[in-house]
């Protein structure tokens, strides 16, 4: 499975603040579907493959790469707030750190969302300004030029 970025890129990118976090946590499946869900719609489906196969190095590094990171960590970081396992789903606990609490992971997630966005939006933006540059690019298929999630309502643009 190919992917804009591997394991060790997307922890060095958006889980650098959490301390060591093995890269065996991270499957290159969740990075597919991370960037299946929110980078495939801002680039489409012509230009993401072209950067796949190699293509446009520096766009891939400075905008899609880190908002891809961004995008696995909003994916899977409720994931890892929980435990599961064969005594079913089960909150962390440590004799050292009390959990974090339910507002606590509202907001973390929040903040989350508010980072991924951003570095989707970085990417948008700067496809949109550098389009006869991306000949695979139509910003018709860019989903951050069709519509806008602000104040938490989806309305097209």
């Amino acid at each position: 499975m190919q992917t804009l970025i591997d394991t060790k890129q997307a922890i060095a990118l958006a889980f650098a603040d959490t301390g060591y976090f093995d890269p065996s946590g991270l499957s290159t499946a969740e990075i597919a579907a991370a960037e299946a869900r929110y980078v495939l719609p801002v680039t489409g489906r012509p230009l993401y493959e072209r950067m796949l196969d190699g293509g446009y190095s520096a766009l891939r590094e400075e905008y899609a790469a880190p908002a891809a990171a961004y995008a696995v960590r909003l994916l899977v970081q409720p994931m890892r707030d929980i435990h599961a396992g064969e005594g079913g789903t089960t909150g962390p606990y440590s004799g050292n750190y009390r959990p974090a609490g339910t507002q606590q992971l509202a907001e973390a997630r929040r903040a989350l969302r508010t980072k991924a966005r951003a570095l989707l939006g970085r990417l948008s933006d700067h496809l949109a300004a550098h389009a006869d540059d991306y000949p695979e690019y139509d910003p018709r298929s860019d989903a951050m030029r069709r519509i806008s999630t602000e104040g938490g309502l989806v309305l097209p643009r």
